[in-house]
């Protein structure tokens, strides 16, 4: 496509490589890539941010997007490429045409002086008097003549200025070679660029590891000790945290790695120095020396199991003979040339070296220098792992012993132990060379005795002797002409099946390891702990992660990896069908319904629940009989599950692979947090099959007590958004004789199961049902002879007979949960308001309850009439006795006992100031809930003097003003309400300045904050006008914004509407002038950073602002000079920058 070819004549999008270079083409491409997505237009917004950036006014910016081709559409990445070529590489000739192409208004080749003079009022504001002399013969210009004048006049207008003038130089690329942050970090380091770049990488892991977000010392810990003892844990902390700050940041891990690693031997061991130095004084004292070396001998021991000296003296001797042949300055203390000196010979300072060499590469990532030191790293690792053995709770993984072999011949792994994979003891004779601690890259060489062990795997293997070498492969070694190869990613594949199943697996198991071909440790794979296969994967990569937990045996006590655990396939409910009318309540019969059989059948298959047949079941509380029909006895249809003539359908959702040490509350506990759904709201069932489930509600048993086996089902069941559970309902539903499974338990301590929004009703039960002297009453079977069958008001005694039979058993302690069925029917079909799937007010089911509980046994069957009598100036006992007599005769039951009691109202005639009081029968008392007319709110204060800002809360009425939570906020900070500044701040910037007239309102987008300011009429305060200039910045968008603050809150700060199109933040690229008047002004302070891209369109926008923090107001006033501006800033930013250690304590690279 040809652009503009009527307006440039020759540059078209088939010439315009000619003007760029394919890195440039390629930039361009991924850029416009970047911002526009997968379409190939930009937006007109995208077009303003990205490409020309805010120095450009808008209208400026609006001319030049629709004289490219851009329309409502977008701007198509051809005509962006000959527009940014026109503007950069362009030659005068061709601006020109660009911009006599502006201002012509038809394709004749002239162009109207009016139209000239409009274009430049919208963009500039003015016309400048130069242009007269274009049209000293006539009011229409052709090319030629705009041409001459325009290159003579190249200061006339913005555009013109932009384009033709050589002070603005609009580029293409920038080309400056200012050094990127990698590079800047190289020079300071040991560190290659290659090198920061992949630590980078590293040091985001390990930070999002975070609970604050910060990679602080409750983070740092945990990674490195152990195996760095713990009392050193805080001084390696301390050593990486230069600017003590309490985090550490990249360029800090970046230098002490460094120190620690790289470079000369003086400068690693001055890094160990500081780790030493706790109070960080310079110096080593008596105490610190005392508890270096504790810390050093258990490293010894730890790593290393020949014998020294020292390991024979006591503490207190060794460090005496340190400060005697070290401590030059005889004050009782090691400086750190005292120390260098000493940990030149020192076995023990070496040793911490050796294992701080491995923690640097292995946990924090710095890739190793030569693959000959990775195997020494690795090696050491190992060795000390191998010592230790399997731990409890530890994840070991498994790597492919074709890979590993070809790991080894590229680092030159050379063999020191009799086998990891089978932790054999080490010998007590065994002894190392003390030459070997020179080197913090040195290996433990170390000599086992080849006698016969127990292998840990031995419950799955039988691995002889011959196979106990841990890195001798059954594949032997690679070709002499392949050693020095790098192998490529780990690769596993070999190790595990082909997984039939496509459901999704929930673990990271990696896969279901080859059960046919024996797979044995050393022969087959290799395994190796969680921080050495993080290593390897971190520099490698690899196709498949195979983790397995070491878990204690049950039979023996002993510790072993699980490389086979459980296969399990989990089941989920398909939505159940809903009938579109129904009616569950209705033309339900008064058919006995019983939950679930008394006997639990037999376990199909291999499951089995580890249960006496003839006795309870503590596994489980519910079952469900293969043996259940639908009889017409329960012709119900819920809405919310089938009907049933559809059971409930279960299909294959998930998979996944639990130790068979695992308990079932920890596989709720991750599948909850796994699939996103609260634990109360998941249940657990073992599958044997469609009408056979066991509810897995005994949380502490594990799968292995359970004997549950590879490829067992189970349903994860998902609560209902009506409270129900959809397994019970389909039983409920389908089900006529349920009985439900015997299961000890307290009495009383039995639930209610939820039909359906049917908690309400529950509620009310357990209350009613936990008042003791009424429910001994139904247990003792005294309501079978006070069941008023008459009563014409009553339900004919159904209500109190079904609560009889409910109370009974809640009460029995032989059921955890009993399904109301029979009460529920009988509400429903008394009082249809409670019917269906809603919530419903528990109080009015409760009245109901208590009231339909009353007339069923009312044991007045004939109700006389009775007459009230007025109270008539007669004692109130007398007139409440009477009242209460008067009730006793037409109302007699155990509510009325118990529940039911008179209230006094009284009236008296304003006229005669006659008084008539009664009594009246009542059995609630409804008391008011206040209504929370509040809202609560957030605030923080930033005062002048530097000190920490805080977070205060405030509880405001709903109506309330700005006016009134200054007031409220000046008793909690101790500031006079006119010292405090409200700001809406959001993205780093203040939005807005609340009125103190205006109603509080809380923010969607930002918080509110308040600055101290001084008080009015302080020498600090200023009466005469002024202007701050506001500089905002949005996603790295800069914008300058004239701002008037009087009085601690302005009226109108911004002179042009939000609406209004600004460009630079101005609006037309010009400040309105600001009116006059007395104020107190203040200065806009923010926290600003350039940011770097490598994708850019101009020049212009590859370094752009970008603002972060919380920004600052700073009282400003025309005696306020520059100084004293940067002294008011540094008191409130100072608490954030601490100051700096000497020089000489940094961890900068240092060549000796």
């Amino acid at each position: 496509s040809v652009l503009f070819s009527h307006q440039f004549g020759v540059l078209s999008y088939k010439t315009f490589p000619m003007g760029m270079t394919d890195v440039e083409l390629k930039r361009l491409k991924d850029a416009f890539k970047r911002t526009s997505g997968i379409t190939y237009y930009m937006t007109q917004q995208c077009f303003y941010r990205e490409v020309l950036g805010d120095g450009v006014p808008h209208k400026v910016a609006e001319v030049i997007y629709t004289s490219f081709g851009g329309s409502s559409k977008g701007l198509h990445f051809n005509n962006l490429i000959v527009g940014l070529v026109l503007l950069t590489r362009g030659r005068d000739e061709e601006k020109a045409k660009y911009l006599f192409s502006l201002f012509a208004s038809d394709l004749g080749g002239y162009a109207a002086r009016e139209d000239i003079e409009a274009v430049l009022q919208v963009l500039d504001g003015e016309v400048p008097t130069s242009l007269k002399k274009c049209f000293s013969e006539g009011d229409k210009v052709n090319y030629e003549r705009f041409r001459n004048w325009l290159l003579q006049n190249k200061e006339a207008f913005t555009l013109s200025r932009w384009l033709l003038s050589g002070g603005v130089c609009v580029t293409l690329t920038d080309d400056s070679d200012t050094p990127t942050f990698y590079q800047t970090l190289a020079g300071v380091t040991h560190l290659e660029e290659s090198d920061i770049i992949d630590l980078e990488k590293r040091y985001w892991l390990l930070k999002a590891q975070s609970r604050t977000g910060r990679f602080d010392l409750e983070t740092f810990v945990p990674l490195v000790s152990p195996p760095i003892h713990a009392s050193l844990s805080e001084g390696l902390f301390h050593a990486f945290d230069e600017n003590r700050d309490n985090h550490i940041d990249f360029k800090e891990i970046s230098c002490g790695l460094s120190a620690s690693c790289r470079g000369p031997i003086a400068e690693r061991q001055k890094f160990c120095f500081k780790v030493f130095d706790v109070d960080r004084d310079g110096v080593l004292s008596r105490d610190e020396l005392h508890e270096m070396v504790v810390a050093l001998l258990e490293v010894w021991k730890d790593n290393r199991t020949d014998t020294l000296p020292e390991l024979h003296s006591s503490v207190s001797d060794i460090v005496e003979d340190i400060l005697k042949m070290h401590d030059t300055t005889k004050l009782g203390h090691l400086t750190l040339e005292d120390y260098q000196i000493w940990s030149v010979k020192s076995a023990l300072a070496n040793e911490f070296l050796n294992l701080l060499f491995q923690v640097c590469h292995i946990v924090l990532g710095l890739r190793p220098g030569t693959p000959e030191e990775e195997g020494q790293i690795i090696r050491g690792w190992l060795e000390r792992e191998s010592r230790h053995g399997l731990q409890q709770g530890q994840n070991w993984f498994l790597i492919s012993m074709l890979w590993w072999q070809q790991w080894k011949d590229y680092v030159k792994y050379v063999n020191r132990l009799g086998g990891l994979g089978t932790f054999s003891p080490v010998s007590p004779t065994e002894e190392r060379s003390p030459d070997a601690v020179s080197s913090a890259s040195e290996a433990t060489e170390i000599a086992f005795k080849t006698k016969p062990q127990k292998s840990c795997f031995a419950r799955q293997h039988n691995v002889s002797d011959n196979n106990n070498q841990c890195f001798s492969g059954a594949n032997g070694h690679l070709p002499s002409q392949l050693a020095a190869q790098r192998p490529g990613a780990i690769d596993n594949q070999s190790l595990v099946n082909t997984d039939p199943m496509k459901a999704p697996t929930l673990t990271m198991e990696g896969g279901r390891l080859k059960r046919s071909l024996q797979l044995a440790p050393g022969r087959d794979f290799e395994m190796v702990p969680e921080p050495v296969w993080r290593a390897l994967y971190h520099w490698y990569g690899a196709n498949l992660s195979l983790p397995r937990p070491v878990i204690l045996e049950s039979k023996t006590g002993q510790a072993e990896l699980e490389l086979f655990p459980r296969y399990l396939l989990f089941l989920r409910q398909q939505p159940a069908t809903r009938s579109p009318q129904s009616n569950i309540w209705v033309n339900m019969g008064m058919t006995s319904l019983r939950m679930f059989p008394p006997y639990l059948p037999p376990p199909r298959g291999n499951v089995s629940l580890q249960q006496d047949q003839s006795k309870p079941s503590t596994n489980a509380s519910l079952s469900y009989p293969a043996s259940f029909n639908p009889t017409s006895g329960c012709t119900c249809c819920f809405s919310n599950v089938p009907s049933p003539n559809a059971p409930l359908k279960r299909v294959l959702a998930y998979t996944g692979c639990f130790s068979r040490m695992g308990t079932i509350k920890d596989i709720h506990l991750y599948l909850s947090q796994r699939l996103r759904i609260k634990e109360e709201d998941m249940r657990l069932w073992l599958y044997n099959s469609e009408n056979y489930l066991t509810l897995l509600d005994d949380e502490d048993h594990t799968l292995e007590s359970l004997k549950i086996q590879d490829e067992q089902q189970l349903v994860i069941e998902v609560r209902n958004k009506d409270m129900s559970w959809p397994e019970e309902m389909s039983f409920i539903a389908n089900s006529s004789k349920m009985d439900r499974h015997k299961v000890p338990t307290e009495k009383g301590a039995t639930g209610l199961s939820n039909l359906g929004n049917t908690c309400f009703m529950n509620s009310s039960i357990q209350c009613v049902s936990n008042t003791k002297p009424l429910t001994d009453y139904f247990i003792s079977g005294r309501h079978l002879y006070e069941l008023n069958r008459t009563n014409p008001i009553g339900m004919r005694g159904h209500m109190a007979k079904c609560y009889g039979d409910l109370v009974m058993e809640l009460w029995s302690g032989t059921q955890k949960n009993v399904a109301p069925l029979k009460l529920r029917w009988t509400i429903a079909k008394y009082a249809p308001r409670f019917n269906g799937f809603q919530q419903q007010d528990s109080q009015e089911l409760l009245a109901f309850l208590l009231d339909g509980l009353h007339e069923d046994l009312n044991r007045v069957h004939e109700k006389p009439y009775v007459e009230l009598k007025d109270s008539d100036g007669r004692p109130d006992w007398e007139v409440a006795s009477e009242a209460w007599e008067n009730h006793l005769r037409r109302n007699r039951s155990i509510v009325v006992d118990l529940f039911h009691g008179q209230l006094k109202s009284q009236v008296k005639c304003k006229t005669c100031g006659h008084i008539s009081a009664r009594f009246d029968p009542f059995n609630f008392l409804s008391l008011p809930l206040p209504m929370d007319s509040s809202m609560h709110l957030e605030i923080t204060v930033i005062k002048l003097d530097g000190s920490t800002p805080v977070r205060y809360g405030l509880r405001l009425n709903m109506d309330e003003k700005y006016t009134g939570l200054k007031k409220q906020l000046s008793e909690l900070c101790s500031l006079k309400p006119e010292q405090i500044l409200l700001a809406e701040v959001h993205t780093s910037n203040i939005k807005n300045f609340p009125q103190d007239n205006q109603k509080v309102r809380l923010s969607v987008n930002g918080f509110l904050c308040a600055f101290e300011v001084p008080v009015p009429g302080s020498p600090t305060s200023l009466s005469s006008p002024t202007l701050t200039a506001n500089g905002s910045t949005v996603n790295g968008n800069v914008s300058n914004m004239p701002l008037l603050i009087p009085n601690g809150g302005p009226s109108s700060m911004v002179p042009c509407s939000p609406d209004t199109p600004l460009g630079n933040g101005i609006a037309n690229g010009h400040i309105t002038p600001v009116q006059e008047s007395p104020f107190i002004g203040y200065i806009i302070a923010m926290h600003r950073k350039m940011m770097r891209t490598e994708l850019y369109f101009l020049s212009s926008q590859k370094n752009r602002p970008s603002l972060f923090g919380m920004p600052l107001i700073v009282p400003c006033t025309v005696h306020t000079s520059k100084k004293d501006l940067y002294d008011a800033v540094w008191i409130q930013v100072s608490r954030l920058a601490s100051p700096l250690p000497p020089q000489e304590a940094s961890n900068h690279a240092q060549d000796w």
